[in-house]
């Protein structure tokens, strides 16, 4: 049985965040993975970035289901990253749902275990997994799907979709936030053999080629965004996020007396 190591985990406003290096976490899941255990659960996994962070704080049932439900929340965004050593002087590595997908993809393959991909828009999850299967030699995907609407249960989904979710040993679900956390939460319980889920937003749309992501050099200088926002200039209003964030932040650190740890604990309060 796989037992998560008991390590100090940072909260940002209200959300902890797993400080797990990449080759870590990558090690936590191909762990789960190997274990046949059937009393073993399942791991939860949310990429956190800062608009995620700020739907918590508006939406008390996802804030409770990031504190409650998910066993890893991983530092997606360059924004979570930041705040962590702003407040703490701790740096951890990005891992985001789009650099893990192939990753985890490939521990599967390794360890004869299935995948499902759920979400996207229709044809989507499919070419994504083409392409996968394709690059990833004894990768079974056991289907993909693309629901009507992102709050459809599970017992209402075609009896085929329902089968194959219910033999994956791995779901990715990319339905965006906070809808995919919240079917996960709903839906994980029905899934008797997955191992690992994991809220993937819009990673789907990279691996099939419909959406082009960021240089490399661009990602790694954190500022993926801005590449983002140019080539889907639709985003800038989820973009107003990012500064309401940082504030918040900023004055998390600059308030008195409670210690940072106590106050980043906690979320702050949505008009």
């Amino acid at each position: 049985m796989v037992i998560l190591e008991k390590r100090k985990k940072y909260p940002v406003l209200g959300v902890d965040i797993s400080p797990y290096k990449e080759e870590e976490f990558l090690k936590v899941i191909d762990d789960r993975l190997k274990d046949k255990s059937p009393s073993s659960p399942p791991l939860f996994v949310v990429t956190v970035n800062p608009e995620i962070i700020i739907h918590s704080i508006l939406d008390p049932k996802f804030r409770n289901i990031l504190r409650q439900s998910s066993n890893i929340n991983t530092a997606d965004g360059v924004g979570i990253s930041w705040a962590i050593d702003y407040l703490y002087g701790k740096k951890i590595d990005r891992i985001t749902g789009s650099d893990s997908l192939e990753k985890i993809c490939q521990l599967c393959a390794n360890n004869s275990e299935s995948v499902f991909f759920y979400g996207a828009m229709p044809t989507v999850a499919e070419k994504a997994a083409e392409k996968l299967k394709k690059k990833i030699k004894n990768l079974v995907v056991e289907d993909t799907y693309s629901p009507e609407r992102p709050d459809i249960p599970l017992e209402e989904l075609p009896f085929d979709t329902q089968y194959y979710l219910k033999c994956s040993s791995v779901v990715f679900v990319g339905l965006g936030a906070p809808a995919q956390e919240k079917w996960i939460h709903e839906n994980l319980p029905k899934l008797p053999k997955c191992k690992l889920i994991i809220g993937i937003g819009g990673s789907f749309d990279f691996v099939a080629g419909n959406v082009k992501r960021a240089p490399s050099w661009l990602c790694k200088s954190g500022l993926e965004w801005v590449y983002r926002l140019i080539v889907q200039p639709a985003r800038w209003r989820r973009m107003l996020k990012l500064p309401v964030f940082a504030l918040n932040v900023l004055l998390l650190k600059q308030s008195e007396p409670k210690s940072i740890e106590q106050k980043a604990a906690e979320p702050v309060t949505a008009e």
